[in-house]
């Protein structure tokens, strides 16, 4: 079996900043002696030459990462976030729909290129957390988004709250995702497993986030196939668009706020995690 997909992706400005160094705790990792504190929390002489040798990277690099792998646990415990078993084998069972196996088969091959399972788990976990966190602070930021920024970028973005009244589609559904795909690719055969039906659909009745896919995909094409939940996967074929109304300011103020925040993500998180890090208290022990 080929490679596939084992997890989802965290937001990439981070992936460096949050990388998950392995680093090893037994007794004899002490030895070296501890090199930095932060917030009381030790980083090992050890654990800082692993990071340089496993990561190919210099010291300074090697520092700042760990010291970042620290204030990250540190504001995952302060906020609480917590991820149970449940919901990782949710998120293993979604990883598996998308690779287009059932859970015990992916677990099987994901042993058998000699993947440890429980520190899969382990890591999948990390990652939740991480993107949890993440959100928590992008999302902060939407609350505060001012009321004058966004109705400037109303003004000045009208055509995308200008939006047809009404689309005749064509709905393909299906639990298995690779059926759907390839009943997207020959939509003229009949796919089994894969339900299709028309339907005309009120964008009017929409969020603008969800209309915006039908927006986008052009007439005569597919949108993207979605997550319509109770692990079901849908699809659209969009055959006409009808009518034309314009979302109110009210109405898309919230889209309007999601939408500046993506516009400045990287500096909303650099931000929030420089201001901990100024805080943090970062004892120097040695070097």
């Amino acid at each position: 079996m080929g490679k596939f997909f084992f997890g989802f992706f965290i937001f990439s400005t981070f992936v460096f900043l949050f990388a998950d160094t392995p680093v090893k705790t037994n007794k004899n990792d002490i030895v070296g002696g501890i090199a930095i504190t932060v917030n009381g929390d030790p980083i090992t002489l050890y654990q800082i030459e692993q990071a340089q040798k496993d990561l190919k990277i210099s010291k300074k690099k090697a520092i700042d990462m760990l010291i970042a792998q620290r204030i990250k646990a540190q504001e995952i415990k302060r906020l609480n976030i917590n991820v149970d078993d449940s919901r990782i084998e949710e998120e293993i069972e979604n990883i598996a729909k998308h690779n287009g196996m059932d859970r015990d088969n992916f677990v099987s091959a994901l042993i058998n290129q000699g993947i440890n399972y429980g520190k899969y788990k382990d890591e999948l976990k990390e990652q939740i957390q991480t993107q949890e966190l993440l959100r928590n602070v992008l999302l902060s930021n939407v609350n505060t988004a001012g009321e004058t920024e966004m109705r400037e970028y109303y003004n000045k973005h009208k055509e995308e709250f200008s939006i047809p009244k009404e689309v005749e589609t064509i709905r393909y559904v299906s639990k298995d995702p690779e059926a759907l795909k390839k009943a997207l690719g020959n939509p003229m055969m009949k796919i089994s497993g894969v339900d299709r039906g028309e339907e005309k659909i009120s964008l009017e009745a929409l969020n603008p986030q969800v209309a915006q896919v039908f927006i986008k995909t052009d007439k005569n094409a597919f949108t993207p196939i979605l997550n319509a939940g109770e692990g079901s996967y849908v699809s659209f074929f969009i055959k006409d668009k009808i009518g034309h109304i314009e979302v109110p300011f009210e109405q898309a103020k919230n889209f309007i706020a999601q939408k500046l925040v993506e516009g400045s993500q990287d500096r909303i998180l650099d931000e929030y995690f420089e201001k901990i890090r100024v805080k943090a208290k970062i004892n120097i022990i040695r070097e």
